[in-house]
């Protein structure tokens, strides 16, 4: 009876401890659920820095490569063999200094033969002017006619025409004789030669026989955005503008702006510009890459934030502010710049709390709960 009853009575039980299991099941799914609502309701967590005002320097950063302010490519004015090179191959050179000596055969030989034409001609002008005295005698007596003193007269104004032009033939000869010595035109460094002694100088050869550079002062050649031409353009009125070069060559040099291109390039929206460098040590090369730092005043009174706290979207830039109820507000701003790591703004109040991390998901109008960044605009950085 008693083993009867057992079984009577166990799926009374395995009910009851199905039964019991789905009330746990369902407990502990609807507990889950709750804490993730409870979770999903929590405001997303940020961290805020502060806007600040400050006089910040301004100054431009751009790459550039350096160049030579007075280069020169040293042509042969005459054809001629070339008989001499009279410097070294990359030496310095001196203005005035001798460079090629050309073959001076055929100048002398035009020479000579204009200056023999040219005596020729004066012995016939001496010959006609001592004519034209006696025909002028002769006429006081009435033994020639006023005719033949007028022809006497058309033969020396004719033959010192010629005289003249046998010296400016004279001249031209002597010109070209000069052009057999060739000599630099400035104090510069040389390039490599083209031509060797024996070799044919042209005056339309493809390759200059030599190129100089000057390369004390040198310059260095940049652009920087168009929107920047305006202070820069105001920075110049007031004073020299100051340009650092850091050259891999050598340590930081500091010269001073020297042109500004009179047209913005329309495809890049850049423009050109040249500082002058001096270069004593001679470390600055033409064609080395250089990264520049032009000085162009202060900005008074002005707004800077982190950079990653501007964001971009379809509008143009924004940043996401930090209202008194804890809601973010998207407030639009114009980046002037980014400077020592801090983002230079137009648009925004000094004091203001801008989203700095946390940004990306955030929506206008979406409660924040925020912390103060440790990286807060860097005092010491933007201190001029």
């Amino acid at each position: 009876m008693k083993k009867y009853l057992r079984w009577r009575s166990l799926p009374i039980l395995v009910g009851v401890g199905i039964a019991g299991l789905l009330v746990f099941n369902y407990q502990y799914s609807f507990g889950k659920k709750a804490d993730l609502g409870s979770r999903e309701k929590q405001p997303p967590l940020v961290t805020v820095t502060t806007s600040q005002e400050m006089d910040l320097p301004i100054e431009y950063s751009a790459q550039g490569h350096v160049i030579s302010l007075h280069q020169v490519d040293i042509r042969s004015q005459i054809t001629g063999i070339i008989r001499s090179v009279d410097f070294r191959e990359g030496s310095a050179v001196k203005a005035g200094q001798l460079l090629f000596t050309l073959d001076a055969t055929d100048a002398n030989a035009q020479l000579r033969r204009t200056q023999a034409v040219a005596a020729q001609i004066q012995a016939q002008l001496d010959d006609a002017r001592r004519d034209l005295v006696r025909s002028k005698e002769l006429l006081k007596e009435a033994f020639v006619s006023p005719s033949a003193v007028d022809t006497a007269g058309s033969k020396v104004d004719a033959l010192q025409a010629q005289l003249k032009a046998a010296h400016a033939d004279i001249d031209s000869a002597r010109v070209m004789l000069d052009h057999t010595r060739i000599f630099s035109p400035a104090s510069a460094q040389s390039g490599a030669l083209n031509v060797h002694a024996g070799s044919l100088a042209q005056p339309n050869a493809a390759a200059p026989l030599v190129t100089l550079m000057q390369l004390d002062p040198v310059g260095v050649e940049f652009t920087l955005p168009e929107q920047d031409l305006k202070q820069l353009l105001a920075a110049r009125a007031a004073a020299p503008v100051a340009v650092k070069l850091d050259s891999s060559t050598g340590p930081v040099v500091e010269g001073t702006l020297s042109f500004i291109n009179n047209t913005v390039n329309p495809d890049t929206g850049t423009i050109s510009i040249k500082a002058s460098m001096p270069n004593r040590a001679g470390t600055l090369w033409p064609g080395t890459f250089a990264r520049v730092t032009v000085s162009a005043g202060v900005t008074k009174g002005a707004v800077v934030l982190p950079p990653q706290a501007v964001l971009e979207g379809p509008s143009g830039r924004f940043v996401y502010q930090v209202g008194a109820d804890d809601k973010v507000v998207a407030h639009a701003v114009s980046l002037l710049r980014i400077q020592n790591g801090l983002a230079v703004v137009v648009g925004l109040n000094s004091g203001e709390k801008i989203v700095l991390e946390g940004n990306q998901n955030l929506r206008a109008g979406s409660l924040v709960r925020y912390v103060q960044s440790k990286e807060a605009v860097r005092q010491g950085a933007a201190t001029p």
